[in-house]
Parts: structure tokens; sequence; C-alpha cells
């Protein structure tokens, strides 16, 4: 049975246990959909993809660090620049709308923008993109 199927019986996932860059975190799943929607095939699809393939974010971690790579290393302050979660803190699951290709991401607290936080974008191929959460909403 796949995701698809799980919707179609019941409410829609809306937490999923992750493993990301070695941790285990319990987030919520948010589906960018505008009000009266529901969740379409699309963003079932493309989150299902998402979770059955963890490479892609044991993967993922090394295009974060060199996005991050000159913040965390101007902060004199950060004495645990080598672990990537004393700057980045993984907060939900994002799905976007758009019908083809929907892309999922990872969205994240992040210690060297709290006012936009962070992005891991992952495309329907597994390619990621990291920026401001912008990037995706």
């Amino acid at each position: 049975m796949g995701l698809f199927d799980i919707f179609k019986k019941k409410e829609p996932k809306k937490n999923v246990e992750i493993e990301i860059w070695g941790r285990n975190f319990s987030l919520n799943i948010e589906y960018n959909l505008y009000e009266g929607e529901h969740i379409t095939k699309n963003q079932i699809q493309a989150l299902e993809k998402f979770l059955n393939n963890p490479d892609w974010i044991k993967n993922s971690k090394k295009v974060v660090e060199d996005f991050c790579k000159n913040d965390v290393l101007d902060d004199d302050e950060n004495q645990k620049k080598d672990n990537i979660f004393s700057y980045i803190k993984p907060e939900c699951i994002f799905v976007e709308h758009y019908l083809e290709p929907t892309r999922v991401a990872i969205m994240c607290k992040y210690r060297y923008d709290p006012e936009h936080g962070l992005a891991v974008v992952f495309d329907k191929d597994g390619k990621v993109t990291v920026g401001i959460q912008d990037i995706i909403i």
C-alpha cells in the first residue's frame, strides 16, 4: 500500500519520524495549500519519494555545510563549528503546491538568519538547493 492509499483512508500524515544527518527527529509535515484546497496527488508522491530516499538527506549535509561555511567560520562564539546542529535545527518537512515537479524541503531554524530560516530543498531527482526559506515558500 502506497502513501497515497493511506491518505485516501484517513487523515493526511501530519508528523514523520526521520533521520537527518545522523540524528532522529519527529517533524510536522506542512503542505503548501490555498484555503479550501486538499493535498494533491503530486504532493503525496513527492513526499513519498523523498521519504523513500534517505540518501538524499545524508548527501545534502555537505551542500548545507558549504552554504553555511562562511557564517559559521566567522562566528568566534560558536565552539561547535563541526556540529551542524549548533547552527541549524530542522523544524518541519514542507511540501510545495506546484503541480510538477513538486519539491520537498526540510525547513530549519538557522542561527545566522533567524528571520528567514534555512530551506534544504529537494527536487524530484534528489538535487539539493539550499537557501533562505523564501526559495520555496
